[in-house]
């Protein structure tokens, strides 16, 4: 069993100042870097006592082991222990670091979260402060936790020595974390900054990994479509409808370039989002007209008369807005060609092949979208803004 355990700063220090026979020994530069050493005294079988030595270094070295075998549980307790028993050790930010990439990678984004910002606020001037802060920001996105991703996002900005890449990631998680709060006129201009941004860079600072710039250009398309898809067809007369379609439809056209924006940035995840995204609102736009409030009559009917006036309004509109499916399907059934292309299976593309089965079976059967739309067609808070979350 455990019997007492100490911790010896420079241990090796220690044993010379005994050795030096009365001696004065000066520190040495090789001694200050040494760990320090934590001793544990254990009993043994045989009634007496052996003695446990490591170091922060030897607990680091065996996280990374671990972790190189995916062995991610005993890999962080390693890590953990020396935030624990050795925090003055120059291991405690590469074990802060490699614990929360750790978590990240097997979805504990809480934890994860939680020890980029010990590192960040224990050890400020580490080197990993400004990665683990890029990181952090993309894990309080996926969490939507958007106002720490803001704050994050403009604590990143305001450094000096960002390289391009890293700043134009930093742009697109600002974009994403304004989209979150529903603050779309904000989000448009950040994403279209960071548009700007990726495209104006050049010589040292061209940016060669398309998925930041094409995640920004997702935001500009979302805040459109978001703007459009909250505008509600009044219950008044069929102008006063016409007239809102009007400016709804122009927004979709709007939406839809911007989607097209996305997808020429040939990244496949965000060009699979964005072909996701076109067919969803066509289908949208289908739903919300087919649910829309009948207008009264122009001429006082009886009850008969005004049954027979709804069936019929209804009937002729869903002839007009079928189109509307008819292009979701094309934009879904093209989504998917590209998807098979590029060989990379995202959320978006598996919810792409529900959708497209779904408004197939419209067209045959005529159901109105009210008795069907439990499968929701887009995400009303926004989250889909997020690298890895299912739309």
């Amino acid at each position: 069993m455990r019997f007492s355990s100490f911790s010896v700063v420079s241990f090796a220090v220690v044993l010379l100042s005994l050795a030096g026979c009365g001696a004065a020994i000066a520190p040495t530069t090789t001694a200050r870097l040494l760990e320090e050493t934590r001793i544990v005294a254990m009993r043994d079988e045989a009634g007496g006592y052996r003695f446990d030595t490591y170091t922060a270094e030897d607990l680091f070295r065996q996280g990374t082991a671990l972790q190189a075998d995916a062995h991610c549980a005993d890999a962080v307790a390693r890590y953990d222990r020396i935030a624990d028993e050795f925090p003055s050790s120059r291991y405690l930010s590469p074990s802060l670091y490699n614990a929360a990439l750790c978590l990240q990678q097997t979805g504990d984004l809480e934890s994860s979260a939680a020890h980029y910002y010990q590192l960040i606020d224990h050890v400020p001037d580490s080197a990993d402060v400004r990665v683990a802060r890029l990181q952090l920001t993309g894990v309080l996105i996926t969490l939507e936790r958007w106002q720490e991703a803001l704050a994050s996002s403009d604590l990143l900005l305001a450094r000096t020595d960002l390289p391009s890449d890293e700043r134009l990631e930093a742009m697109a998680r600002r974009a994403q974390a304004l989209f979150g709060m529903r603050r779309l006129a904000e989000a448009t201009t950040a994403a279209e900054d960071a548009g700007t941004y990726y495209r104006t860079r050049r010589g040292d600072e061209v940016i060669t990994e398309p998925y930041f710039a094409a995640a920004a250009m997702f935001v500009r398309a979302e805040s459109v479509r978001a703007r459009s898809e909250a505008m509600v067809l009044p219950a008044g007369d069929v102008q006063a409808q016409h007239r809102t379609l009007e400016q709804r439809a122009q927004l979709i056209l709007d939406a839809q370039r911007a989607y097209f924006d996305t997808i020429r940035l040939t990244n496949a995840h965000w060009a699979a989002a964005a072909g996701y995204r076109i067919g969803s609102m066509y289908e949208t736009l289908y739903a919300d007209m087919t649910a829309a409030p009948v207008p009264p009559p122009a001429e006082p009917m009886s009850d008969q008369q005004l049954a027979m006036y709804r069936d019929a309004y209804r009937a002729e509109l869903r002839s007009r807005v079928e189109p509307l499916v008819r292009h979701a399907i094309r934009y879904w059934e093209l989504t998917l060609l590209m998807v098979e292309r590029t060989g990379v299976e995202t959320q978006w593309a598996i919810r792409t092949h529900a959708e497209l089965d779904r408004a197939r079976q419209l067209l045959v059967t005529g159901a109105l979208p009210d008795q069907d739309r439990g499968t929701a067609l887009a995400d009303p808070r926004g989250g889909s803004v997020a690298p890895d979350a299912a739309p």
